[in-house]
């Protein structure tokens, strides 16, 4: 679980090792998405010198000293930088000697900042137009480091014995349910939690991206001494009898102490954690599967599982909620902002991208990049035509993400169109997670 580890793992796998010719590589980062990888490398500075360089490249592409990147920057220190993926196109690092409060811009966004990243004078939020750019405490973590523990990332009142577990589960989602438990616009998930570890005292560690009601059952013998929850949206815990301690840090309910997320790509983040609440690292991670989470070493439970009954979902129903990603479309194409794309659409965008590429210099991998892909049937999924001035639709990320073209004389429409692709006819530009 040494995130060290981890690093050289996917290094290993990645470039053959935690060291190769064309620089020292101290860490190697992927974005949340996969699509870029982040890279700190010991360079060459001259005859005697060696200097730390940060790079994002694309994913597949050569990371050394002399590759080309997306975004570069020399950092004043040889220490290796603490640095956190904290969206899929921002990066925050914390490094000695660099400048702090300071923002590169660019396809990956850096943002420079000490440790506690909340301080006021570092507003990100709208960082490369994503709202989940926004730093929280645990920017920039590095296993070597562990930040002291505050006062505000604890259990209040909770002593804890000399030897206990630490185990750590969960999933981006769990089992869908149709209510809505928060304002996200996503619906909840949930997740059944079975323990069963009598062999010691148990501190739990449950994460999900998604907004999730974690209901916790108990092999008997097993003691369990607190729960934490996070992820990104709202996290419900229950289950629990009166004298087990909860606490709840996630994004949405803006956590001075960072958030979490159990993934295998996210796994960085769950030892500092840990190091806050509990003092010690994460002893095992136990991934969920359709909504449930068993954390037990035995091949059957010792005894009937004890909790406290499952709570309805119904019972922490939103009743307010934002219209959905999907109900805004549909709201644009009934008030005729928006039709639907056909092939024609994209087949008039290829032809006048290969009109203009040779007065741009494009080469035809090049164009190829801008060109829309159809789906596995030939026909376009998720593309829309703008019509009228509009505000993109809110959340378009992930699996919700569309395409929009926009026609010449056609204003582009206001807003963050969050990962969705769009194609402006107006100068022939490609933006979005699928121009890359």
């Amino acid at each position: 679980m040494k995130r060290t580890l981890v690093l050289c793992a996917l290094e290993a796998i990645a470039l053959s090792g935690c060291s190769r010719q064309g620089g020292e590589v101290l860490q190697l980062l992927p974005s949340p998405n996969g699509a870029y990888r982040a890279v700190a490398l010991v360079c060459p500075k001259g005859a005697n010198e060696r200097s730390t360089v940060l790079k994002v490249v694309r994913a597949g592409e050569p990371t050394t000293c002399e590759a080309p990147s997306l975004q570069e920057e020399t950092l004043t220190s040889s220490d290796p930088p603490r640095m956190a993926w904290m969206s899929n196109s921002l990066l925050v690092i914390d490094s000695r000697g660099a400048p702090t409060d300071r923002i590169l811009l660019g396809e990956v966004s850096f943002a420079f900042a000490p440790w506690q990243v909340s301080a006021p004078s570092l507003d990100l939020s709208n960082i490369a137009g994503d709202p989940s750019a926004r730093p929280t405490a645990d920017a920039g973590e590095q296993p070597s480091k562990v930040p002291p523990v505050e006062s505000v990332c604890r259990f209040p009142g909770l002593t804890l014995p000399s030897d206990f577990s630490v185990l750590a589960g969960g999933a981006y989602a769990g089992k869908e349910s149709s209510v809505h438990i928060d304002q996200s616009g996503n619906t909840a998930t949930t997740m059944t939690v079975l323990v069963d570890n009598p062999q010691k005292p148990v501190v739990l560690m449950l994460g999900a991206y998604e907004p999730t009601i974690w209901t916790i059952k108990r092999a008997a013998g097993t003691t369990l001494l607190a729960v934490l929850a996070s992820g990104y949206h709202r996290q419900v815990v229950t289950g629990l009898d009166a004298t087990t301690p909860v606490a709840i840090h996630t994004y949405d309910n803006k956590s001075p102490c960072g958030f979490f997320y159990v993934d295998k790509r996210n796994l960085e983040k769950l030892n500092p954690m840990a190091q806050r609440f509990f003092g010690r690292d994460v002893d095992k991670v136990y991934p969920a599967y359709n909504g449930v989470l068993t954390l037990s070493e035995s091949p059957a439970p010792l005894s009937p599982w004890v909790g406290r009954g499952n709570a309805p979902v119904e019972s922490y129903i939103e009743k307010t909620v934002p219209p959905s990603p999907e109900e805004e479309l549909d709201e644009a194409l009934r008030k005729g902002q928006l039709r639907r794309a056909t092939l024609g659409d994209k087949k008039q965008w290829e032809a006048e991208m290969a009109r203009v590429a040779p007065s741009r210099g494009l080469s035809p991998t090049e164009v190829q990049m801008r060109s829309l892909r159809a789906n596995s049937s030939g026909t376009l999924d998720r593309a829309y035509v703008v019509l009228k001035p509009m505000t993109f639709p809110s959340r378009l990320y992930g699996s919700r993400s569309v395409v929009f073209f926009i026609p010449k004389g056609v204003e582009r429409p206001r807003g963050n169109p969050g990962h969705s692709s769009v194609y402006d006819f107006n100068d022939m530009t490609c933006t979005g997670v699928g121009c890359m």
